[in-house]
């Protein structure tokens, strides 16, 4: 997809973050934008950010208040934006949350919380908005995993579980829709620490071995992202444009990666 003007994205997980710099980059562009959100209210300030003179007016914008993990709600989301848009060439599947805490004392709620919209919210996506875009010619999808659906971490049997089904999910979709002779193309991208508020929403449990709190260990983490929300919108665009289907967001998402290829076992040593 070498120009984003003229075409319609949607994106998820649209009202902060990695999402609302997406929204703003594309619609800068000449993207037209279907936008969701858990957060109506949070969806409406992307909005008005849009509104500040950031794009051409000729943009077409429109919102969705969504919950991912919900398949009802995500195909009533299709089916609007195919009533509003009429077809789709770019779907970024963002939306996401973060969770931490040892396996012993993680709940099923949370683990179950974390999967079904890290994971599944993925899937719903891509099942409702395929239809829409298979006759397109040329359209993507980008399925937003993490670092940690490249490596894992003491605390993140939940988290990584959830990133590495997204990767594995979005090889083997790449993999379908070559084997049907199909021209949509299936990107994941890898973000590393993005500047976001992913830690602060997560649910964290105490680390009993340092006695670290689950504020304390958000605190820590934050102190670790490096990469604004809008560097990373450009990594993933340029990915798109560049045509890649594994995209490395932000600083430290390719030392990542390389660890992840060269020391598949031993990478931990590092952190």
């Amino acid at each position: 997809m070498n120009s984003f003007s003229g075409k319609v994205a949607v994106i998820t997980g649209a009202g902060s973050g990695i999402g609302r710099a997406l929204a703003i980059s594309l619609a800068q562009q000449g993207c037209h934008l279907a936008l969701a959100d858990i957060n109506a209210e949070s969806l409406e300030h992307t909005q008005s950010v849009l509104d500040s003179n950031l794009f051409d007016g000729g943009v077409h914008v429109t919102l969705h208040t969504v919950d991912v993990s919900q398949w009802l709600e995500v195909k009533t989301f299709a089916d609007s934006v195919q009533k509003q848009h009429g077809h789709v060439h770019l779907l970024i599947n963002n939306a996401g949350v973060g969770m931490g805490a040892l396996f012993k004392d993680a709940s099923l709620e949370d683990m179950h919380w974390v999967m079904d919209i890290n994971y599944w919210g993925v899937v719903y996506g891509c099942k409702a908005f395929l239809p829409l875009m298979q006759n397109t010619g040329g359209s993507t999808i980008v399925n937003v995993s993490s670092v940690f659906g490249l490596i894992s971490s003491v605390m993140g049997t939940a988290y990584s579980a959830s990133k590495f089904a997204v990767r594995g999910f979005s090889d083997a979709l790449r993999h379908e829709v070559g084997y049907m002779d199909n021209t949509l193309k299936v990107a994941c991208a890898f973000p590393a620490g993005i500047k976001t508020d992913i830690a602060q929403s997560s649910r964290m449990t105490i680390d009993p071995k340092n006695g670290k709190s689950a504020e304390e260990i958000k605190t820590a983490m934050e102190a670790r992202f490096l990469t604004t929300p809008e560097r990373a919108a450009e990594d993933i665009l340029r990915g798109v444009r560049k045509g890649q289907t594994r995209i490395k967001v932000g600083r430290g998402s390719t030392m990542i990666d390389l660890l992840a290829r060269f020391l598949p076992v031993h990478y931990a040593r590092f952190f």
